[in-house]
């Protein structure tokens, strides 16, 4: 008896806290690089306006210098959240890192920033509340409050080391706070009181809210991949019992069980298309299961051939093709195009859009298979196109192509046996291994697809 993962809510364990996915804290490190460089010219143009328009004594020298090290940090942490471009074990920990790392390079020049703008009569201190609550999204719980932690000690710190003399205090004039604030006990202590209660009271309220959003997320994960194991093992097990009453009847059909007469031999036929289209169905469903399970379990992308797969998909289409007297051109590239996908996935993708290709061409028609390589600065991608001479879609049809069990009208009257899971499933498949799929086709013309797929990030640097 096959179990499948339990959906009983009184079974599932106490929520935990769970880390960010890949995507999530690749997304997320990228919101905060963008946020910095906004801070980082925020920091030289404020720094320059207030100085030059506004006539403040500033101590313009550090401030811009401050301005320039967030720049230039924030240059390498961009071009490293980009070399860590795919999913696995080894660059999940890297984007740990870097994230971890990007919040201490920000919270050291906060620290800076604060220091020459009053200490802790700065303004500036609001920063590292924002800065807390965006780590929230991107940490554990305990890692949160930890740097909520350091935060606070921080500015208690260069609040004690600015009153004890031990640094010079750097106060402007212009915001008529009194000289000596900074030495007066009972206002630092407010500010570090109220601003420590604010900081982690934001962070715990960040953090726990992007814990229930992945709580949420891990469960609904859950249904779909038990949905989808589900619907595999149903159809796995279907295959069997219909193949062999497929083979049984076609059997009769070819007389090993005797005699019959015309009326039963169309009774027959008709039972052997109905079964071979019930047996299309199946096939299909488990192809659309397994990439429901490769996409909502998340599993580790690798490099694979684009090329290899290709002559593979190829080769096997080439009987049918042959049968149907359809030429096959080919124009494919040498190089290898390695993408970060799935063997599995690539072989759903290629067999799909050729097979489509070639039971949608009538008898002596035309198919042809385009395979190029793109390189660009830092960045490339592989794209493949695949046109073919068969019946096309309708205009009105189009929109919907993509939608699991659409199937376009004409191909219904032509009575061509499919689904319309096949290219549902491409689609779902292509935008998990972030490229793009793209559909042109005229009724009576034929139809053009074209996939793009990225190159591995060492492939585009080839």
């Amino acid at each position: 008896m096959s179990t499948f993962p339990s959906a009983d809510p009184a079974r599932t364990a106490e929520p935990r806290a769970l880390q960010p996915s890949f995507e999530e804290l690749s997304q997320n490190s990228r919101l905060l690089i963008r946020l910095r460089w906004v801070a980082g010219f925020g920091i030289i143009s404020g720094t320059l306006f207030a100085k030059i328009a506004l006539k403040t004594d500033l101590q313009i020298l550090p401030l811009l210098l401050t301005g320039l090290i967030v720049l230039g940090y924030n240059s390498l942490l961009a071009r490293a959240s980009y070399t860590t471009a795919s999913q696995n074990e080894r660059t999940l920990r890297r984007a740990q890192q870097i994230a971890w790392g990007q919040i201490i390079l920000d919270w050291l020049a906060m620290t800076i920033l604060v220091h020459f703008t009053g200490g802790i009569t700065s303004p500036a201190l609001i920063y590292f509340v924002i800065h807390a609550a965006l780590s929230g999204t991107i940490l554990l719980p305990w890692q949160t409050r930890s740097l909520t932690l350091l935060a606070i000690l921080i500015v208690s710190g260069l609040a004690l080391l600015e009153r004890a003399g031990l640094i010079p205090h750097v106060g402007i004039d212009e915001l008529g706070l009194d000289d000596n604030l900074h030495q007066n006990t009972t206002y630092m202590l407010a500010v570090v009181f109220f601003f420590g209660t604010t900081l982690l009271t934001l962070s715990e309220l960040v953090t726990y809210i992007a814990q229930r959003l992945r709580q949420r997320e891990e469960r609904i994960r859950q249904l779909y991949e038990a949905r989808a194991t589900f619907v595999r093992v149903a159809t796995h097990e279907l295959r069997a019992p219909l193949a062999a009453g497929l083979s049984l009847m076609k059997n009769i059909e070819q007389g090993y069980a005797g005699e019959f007469t015309d009326q039963q031999g169309a009774i027959i036929q008709r039972v052997i298309i109905r079964l071979d289209g019930l047996r299309t169905l199946i096939d299909d469903l488990l192809t659309l299961a397994v990439s429901r399970e490769a996409s909502t379990a998340q599993a580790p992308l690798e490099p694979v051939s684009i090329r290899a797969m290709l002559d593979k998909m190829i080769e096997r289409e080439a009987p049918q093709a042959e049968h149907k007297k359809l030429v096959l051109d080919c124009h494919l590239s040498d190089e290898p195009g390695i993408t970060l996908a799935g063997d599995v996935g690539l072989q759903i993708i290629f067999g799909n859009l050729l097979n489509n290709a070639v039971k949608y061409t009538p008898e002596g028609g035309r198919v042809e298979i385009e395979y190029t390589v793109v390189r660009m600065s830092r960045a490339g991608s592989a794209v493949i196109k695949i046109a073919d001479s068969g019946i096309g879609i309708p205009i009105k049809d189009l929109p919907n192509i993509f939608n699991e069990f659409f199937r376009a009208q004409n191909a219904k009257n032509a009575q061509v046996s499919g689904t319309g899971i096949g290219l549902a499933t491409v689609k779902t498949l292509v935008e998990r291994y972030k490229g793009n799929i793209n559909l042109e086709s005229e009724e009576g013309k034929g139809t053009t697809v074209t996939v793009s797929l990225p190159l591995a990030p060492k492939q585009s640097q080839n």
